[in-house]
Parts: C-alpha cells; structure tokens; sequence
C-alpha cells in the first residue's frame, strides 16, 4: 500500500499506541458472552465527544440487531485526529471503521488505506446528496458513505440585542444590517464586540466569499482564486470589522482568547459557527437561555458553507464482514434517524434531518440549518487542499494584522498555493 507518509516503524508504533487506535485484528473472535460463543469486535473512530453519546445509540441498535458483533466507539480529540490517524494508517493499525473528511479523504483514497464499500452505497443510492457522494468517490468507487451535513448560521446572544434594543436578526438582512447592527452592538466601554471576523475558513470568510459570488479555488482546483475581484471584495469586506469599524476584536485579541469563548463569556454578540455546534452550545444553561442562530445574511447572493463528514471501513480491517454490516447500519434510514433523534449532527440521508430539526427546535433555531441546504456551497476540497488552505490562512494573516493590504496579502497567497495545487 502506498504510505501517506514516511515514517520510520518505531515512530509508527508509537504513535499509534499513543493515539488509542486499536488495531484491526486485535478484537476479533473474543469470548465476550460469558457462555462460550464468540463475538467480533469491532471499533468506531470519531472525534467529537459531543457526539459520542449519540453515535453509542447507534451502535447500541446495531448490536441489538447484530448479537454476535460488539462495537466500541473510540474517541480521538480533533487536534490529534489526524496525526494519529496517519500514524495508524501508514502503520495498517487503523479503525475498523472511522470519520472520514472532505479535505482528508482524496489522500487516504490515493494511498488505498481506505476499503471500496461501493456495493454498500448502491444500498442506500439516491438518498445522499450527490456532491458529497463524489467527494468520498475515487476512480468511480465509493470509500465512504456521507454520514452527515452541516452549514454556517449566524449565532447571536438575544441578551446583549435586548441591552442594544436591537432587533434579532432574520432573513431580511443584508450585509448592509448586518454591518449596521454590529456596531450598534459594540459597546467599547464595557468591552463587548458586535461580531467577531477571525482568520477562520469555513466558520468565517469563505462564506463572505460565496455570498459575493466569488471563489476560493478554481473549478479544476489547480488555481487559487483569493486574488480574484469578488474575492478581494469580500475580504475586505470581513477584514473591515476589526481594522476599519472596530466592531470585532482583533486577531491578536482573538489569539489571546478564541472567538466562541469569547462568544461564550458575552463579550461577542453575533459569530458564524456550524450546526455541529449545537451540541456544546446547548449544554451550557447561560447559553442555551441567551443563544439563538438565525440564516446568515445576503451578500450578492446567499450562501453558506456546506459540507458533510464520511464514514468509512479501514483497508486493512480483519474484521471486514463486520464492519462493512455496521456500515450498511450507520448509512441506512433506520441508523440515520437514530443519529438525528440523538441531536449527534444533521443525518445526511434525505428526509432524516427532521429527525435532527425535531430533537433541537425546543432549544435552537436550528431549521434554519436545513433551510440554508438549499444555497449551500460545497466546502473547497481536493489534492493538497489541506496544506493549500493552511498556507493561506498563514499569509493571510497578514491582512488581517494591516501590515498588507487585502490586495498585497492575496497576491502573495495566491502564488504559493497554485505551487501547492500542482505538485
């Protein structure tokens, strides 16, 4: 198998010890029943603790229907996710079955760590929106089936806008009450911002990019397009809030203190943030009585981020009959609405994200979430996309620090990321 990365063997087998990642024939055939009969074990990767009580419900069905497989989920904290999952992958120690993402899944497709479940995903075609389908498709296989969705929305704190006597935010506003409101909301004496405007990607300005009918890279994803008209724009545009308007903290501020806690304390009153944050934010009671989320405003034209998590089955695996079964169970209607009805994240399956809408809406807004599917914008992906967009968000810090101008920042970004596109 082609590796993801060289690595020497030592550092391999420590890493993946470290990372918790149990190794694929390491369970398998165990006397767990306690009157001689043999199960399978099998393990679930995922990274969000939030999540994790949710996916358990699943996999507590499955068992329910599969007596003879038994599935532990494991979970391996984002920030370490991906390193170690290299590790495990190069190491062939991998999960049985595991979260996938868009901007990962090209790589470990490439490198064959990933098993073809096409078969699986002919189970279940038709009922996953297509673009997603493809991002986890390769030379016309299928190495993941979408497990969920998620879009942007404009989380606001309804307590700071009844300080303000501002209105809450709806589906009337624009980028001119947007900007409007924000400075209303800012209140420099006690230290409160309108909005926050971070160097942030999908919770930050490439929705502003889309909203102006601009791009991020081309559409052959061999070219950036940061320095295009519309983008620049829209760079501005968001870089304004801290630099020109004084409605948003710095980044240097948002260094110190990054923008959901400062969202979190009440010292921010409106952030863009993802539906997957529901969960977090609902299980904070001074949130869950002050938070709500509306659709994001309307630039040229309304768009959000759109994107959506994969589960797939390890190449590797000893235990392939078993966890190709639980993947069949996890992408059917049947698993999909358990996922919802435990409020883990918005089933990708269609029609089952009411399911999500219905075990949230007492809390949130969250129909907005769904509502806004319909204007999303596939999240930029491709070869090398991953280290493309860190080495812009890199150079473009330079803009958000006014040491270069928009213009200066996305010209010097845009040459080193079709460097990184082309390799």
């Amino acid at each position: 198998m082609k590796k993801l990365l060289k690595m020497s063997f030592l550092m391999i087998a420590v890493v993946a010890i470290l990372a918790g990642l149990t190794a694929c024939n390491s369970s398998s055939d165990q006397d767990t029943s306690g009157s001689g009969g043999k199960k399978t074990e099998i393990t679930y990767g995922i990274w969000d603790p939030v999540q994790k009580p949710g996916m358990e419900k699943v996999a507590e069905e499955f068992m329910n229907e599969n007596s003879d497989i038994i599935v532990k989920v494991q979970v391996i904290p984002w920030d370490q996710y991906w390193t170690k999952l290299e590790a495990s992958a190069n190491g062939e120690t991998l999960p049985d079955v595991f979260w996938m993402h868009g901007s990962e899944a090209v790589r470990y497709m490439e490198a064959g760590a990933l098993l073809d479940i096409t078969d699986s995903y002919k189970k279940v075609e038709g009922n996953f929106p297509e673009d997603l389908v493809e991002l986890y498709s390769y030379d016309g296989k299928n190495f993941g089936i979408p497990k969920d969705v998620s879009t942007i929305g404009l989380w606001y704190n309804k307590k700071i806008f009844d300080e303000k006597g501002v209105a809450y935010p709806d589906d009337s506003w624009d980028w001119d009450k947007f900007k409007e409101a924000a400075k209303q909301l800012t209140d420099s004496d006690q230290g409160i911002y309108g909005f926050a405007a971070p160097n942030d990607t999908e919770v930050g300005y490439y929705n502003a990019i889309f909203q102006n009918e601009g791009a991020v890279i081309s559409d052959d994803k061999t070219k950036s397009m940061l320095n295009t008209p519309a983008t620049q724009e829209a760079l501005q545009w968001w870089v304004d809030f801290s630099l020109e308007d004084k409605t948003s903290p710095t980044v240097a501020k948002i260094a110190e203190n990054n923008v959901r806690s400062l969202f979190s304390s009440g010292k921010v009153a409106m952030i863009f943030d993802g539906s997957w944050m529901y969960g977090e934010y609902s299980s904070n009671e001074e949130l869950k009585e002050h938070v709500d989320v509306a659709v994001l405003p309307k630039g040229k034209t309304r768009a959000t981020v759109y994107n959506g998590l994969a589960n797939s089955v390890s190449a590797y695996t000893e235990n392939e009959e078993a966890a190709v079964k639980f993947v069949d169970f996890l992408s059917s209607q049947k698993g999909m609405e358990i996922q919802g009805g435990s409020a883990a994240a918005i089933p990708a399956y269609k029609g089952t994200e009411a399911k999500f809408i219905e075990s949230t809406e007492d809390t949130f807004n969250t129909k907005v979430f769904s509502e806004m599917l319909d204007y999303g914008v596939l999240r930029p992906n491709g070869p090398n996309f991953n280290k493309a967009e860190t080495i812009a968000t890199e150079g473009l810090a330079k803009m958000f620090s006014g040491t270069e101008t928009v213009e200066e920042a996305t010209n010097n970004v845009a040459s080193e990321v079709d460097e990184i596109l082309n390799q």
